[in-house]
């Protein structure tokens, strides 16, 4: 699953939708000189059989009087063959300098928060009926249905689209009842939560400002309730977000509409939904993604600062830029990308999965080095355990910053950094070595622990790794790996695709670590997903499974399972 996917149409078809959706949305926004949303093609008044104005560009006006700043795209998409196999419907926001009418935007912005009734909830009805009905004649007409349609638009636009799905059962025939509904920014939500996805940040103050399509006394400052057909979690970290000056959350601040902007909506997300994490997010996962100025990257941390919704819970992804950022986790469990540039991070416990990206990026630790013990599977992972038991997974990461006493009896400290090398970490001519361990390959492996702490990384392939320590870490990695332990207080790591693995020997000092596994993340309630098999327990986490052979359910403790 992923944080965009929508409705059942799985991750990679909701990719696609979003794409399409994001890219009309601009395009509305687009006031001279249009180019084209990539794979769309402007549809005519004229093949529509429509009679309203339409400007130079071929963008539809609003209809009634009240309503003529509306604006309207609608756009085709055909196959190879020229065939017409979906439309497009995009509705802008209000309008910036470039805009004609922008103060008619903002007098509909107005009445759509305080009134008449419904008017929020109407507005598509009002500024485009004749529109909509020509574009549902028109599709019928070239053999469409609803769910080849994409409505979409931001802020006052998804406000629009929002109202199109409200009606959609009542109104234009029914045609738009089962079309798909994607906006962002938008100030309203449609009581018909399964057929629209609301995209937003949640320190935009549009984004939801509504209670429905109702404007409250809550509307003026945090409404963040979560909802079931908008992101709930999704921050902006720009500028202002970071800012020691940051005032109280409101909507009436023009401080805090910088994380409103459709280009900035549009940098941001398209980092989310690219993000090598991204199938590991759902609808209510905390997500950072900076959009930092170039002059306060390099002196500003990303983290949460949890400013302007309710407190967030569960693991936290950060996504940075592709320049040098400053990513910072939590004491929780964090997932953190750096993309491109030369990036540096910080977390502060827990289990992580670091991805450094492309250039020279740095872990640094803020402890000494004493405190840590690590693991290379020879595959390009670097594992950093915690003095607390604490993982992180860590991926193109060159460099380790300890923080070691120095002069002054200890009270001046210094960094020193080393470079991951194969063989250790190296500082100067100092090696400090990993903990013993045996790594496989792409194939099946037999590997055998040889000292208490050992690390046994399968890899990919089917392998059998055994051992009759204490304190031995296995990672089977890919594949249905088979696991022989009696020494006691072992950690089985598990993570990604792992297969379908056979614990033998488990303990209730053991502990079961699940990391970055599709579909079973923070929270994932494994007593709805374990059963017994015969003498054995099956438990089923995400599309995999682990079999603790010889263990009854008695015998499981939930307390030594992790998911992250």
């Amino acid at each position: 699953m992923g944080v965009f996917d929508y409705r059942t149409f799985g991750s990679e078809a909701s990719k696609a939708l979003y794409s399409d959706a994001i890219a009309l949305t601009l395009y509305a926004y687009t006031p001279t000189g249009k180019p084209l949303a990539t794979g769309w093609t402007p549809i005519t008044a004229g093949q529509l059989g429509y009679q309203g104005k339409v400007g130079a560009q071929g963008t539809f006006f609003g209809e009634q009087d009240g309503f003529t700043s509306a604006e309207a795209e609608v756009l085709a998409k055909y196959d190879a063959a020229g065939k017409l196999i979906s439309l497009g419907i995009a509705f802008r926001g209000t309008g910036g300098l470039g805009y004609s009418d922008t103060y008619g935007d903002m007098k509909n912005n107005l009445l759509a928060a305080i009134g008449p009734k419904d008017y929020a909830k109407n507005y598509a009805k009002n500024a485009f009926d004749t529109l909509l009905k020509d574009v549902a004649a028109f599709a019928s007409s070239q053999g469409l249905y609803a769910k080849d349609v994409l409505i979409t638009g931001h802020s006052l636009g998804g406000l629009g689209a929002n109202s199109v799905a409200e009606l959609s059962a009542d109104h234009w025939g029914g045609y738009f009842k089962d079309a798909n509904y994607m906006t962002f920014a938008s100030p309203t939500q449609s009581s018909a939560s399964t057929h629209v996805l609301n995209i937003g940040y949640e320190n935009d103050p549009v984004f939801r400002v509504l209670d429905g399509t109702t404007f409250t006394r809550s509307s003026l400052y945090k409404h963040d309730k979560p909802q079931e057909s908008a992101t709930n979690n999704i921050v902006n970290v720009n500028d202002h977000y970071v800012s020691t000056q940051m005032t109280p959350f409101s909507i009436a601040n023009p401080q805090h509409w910088a994380a409103h902007s459709s280009l900035g909506y549009a940098d941001g997300l398209n980092r989310v939904i690219g993000s090598s994490f991204y199938d590991l997010t759902s609808k209510d996962s905390t997500i950072l993604v900076s959009t930092l100025s170039e002059s306060l990257r390099a002196s500003t941390w990303i983290e949460d600062l949890d400013r302007s919704g309710e407190t967030h819970t569960g693991s936290t992804f950060i996504i940075g830029t592709d320049s040098n950022d400053l990513l910072r986790g939590g004491k929780g469990n964090d997932f953190l990308e750096g993309r491109d540039g030369n990036d540096t991070f910080r977390d502060a416990g827990g289990y992580n999965i670091l991805l450094g990206g492309k250039g020279q990026n740095v872990f640094d630790l803020q402890q000494p080095l004493k405190n840590f013990t690590f693991a290379n599977d020879g595959d390009g992972t670097l594992y950093v355990r915690d003095s607390y038991g604490g993982i992180s997974m860590t991926r193109d990461i060159g460099a380790l910053v300890s923080k070691e006493s120095g002069a002054m009896w200890g009270l001046l400290n210094k960094d020193v950094t080393y470079n991951v090398t194969a063989k250790g970490l190296l500082a100067g001519t100092e090696l400090t070595h990993y903990n013993h361990s045996l790594n496989g390959d792409a194939y099946g492996n037999s590997l055998v622990a040889t000292a208490d702490g050992d690390w046994l990384f399968g890899l990919s392939g089917n392998d059998v790794l055994r051992s009759d320590k204490s304190q031995v870490t296995f990672v089977g990695g890919e594949g249905n790996d088979v696991l022989y332990a009696s020494g006691g207080h072992n950690t089985f790591l598990f993570s990604g695709a792992f297969g379908f693995d056979a614990i033998n020997g488990y303990q209730g000092s053991d502990k079961l670590v699940f990391m970055g596994v599709q579909g079973a993340g923070l929270g994932y309630d494994y007593s709805q997903h374990v059963s017994q098999s015969g003498n054995d327990t099956l438990l089923k986490v995400g599309d995999y499974a682990v079999t603790l052979v010889g263990v009854g359910l008695d015998n499981l403790s939930g307390a030594g399972i992790v998911f992250v």
